[in-house]
């Protein structure tokens, strides 16, 4: 529920200060074009690569993008909010709400699922080298490329394609965002 209206604050704010969203559809060299995008395929990327190697409930899973960072669905879709809050409206307005969404609502469910984790799995936790709960570490990338176990099956069980539908829905959410921003005004 908090997730809802820290997400929802951003298009309110624009619809009532005629804040101007992103053209995610109109190619520009402009930063406000070419982050999200960036953000966005990242975004899709890691939370992809790490569905495909999650085996959830099976174990802890320590392969491919896990080697880099504890919580890559998490990361992954940290970027697509950091994407969407950038664009939506004001970019000062979309930073603070993507603080608020990672320390009121995500920070608190990494450690109550390492919790979790650590009483399912408490053998193969003992010997578990954590690797950062956030920022990856890409000195490790050889060793997650080793690693990899990604399995197609496991991607689409773990619902990683369905982050791709980002790349269509927030530049088409922003066009509808600026119509509707247009009939208010």
């Amino acid at each position: 529920m908090l997730t809802a209206l820290i997400v929802l604050i951003a298009p309110a704010h624009t619809l009532l200060t005629s804040a101007t969203p992103a053209d995610l559809l109109d190619p520009s060299p402009s930063v406000r074009f070419i982050l999200p995008w960036a953000l966005m395929l990242l975004g899709v990327g890691v939370r992809l690569w790490g569905s495909g190697n999650l085996r959830k409930n099976q174990e802890i899973t320590a392969s491919g993008v896990y080697i880099l960072v504890r919580h890559p669905l998490y990361v992954g879709s940290l970027a697509l909010f950091l994407a969407y809050f950038l664009t939506v409206g004001e970019p000062w307005l979309g930073c603070l709400l993507f603080a608020f969404l990672v320390g009121l609502v995500y920070y608190p469910t990494m450690l109550s699922e390492e919790e979790y984790l650590t009483f399912k799995f408490p053998k193969q936790f003992a010997g578990y080298d954590p690797p950062p709960r956030l920022l990856p570490d890409p000195r490790r990338l050889g060793e997650a490329l080793r690693t990899d176990r990604f399995e197609t099956r496991s991607a689409y069980r773990n619902l990683g394609f369905r982050s791709a539908w980002f790349l269509l829905g927030l530049p088409l959410f922003l066009r509808a965002l600026s119509w509707l921003e247009s009939v208010v005004a």
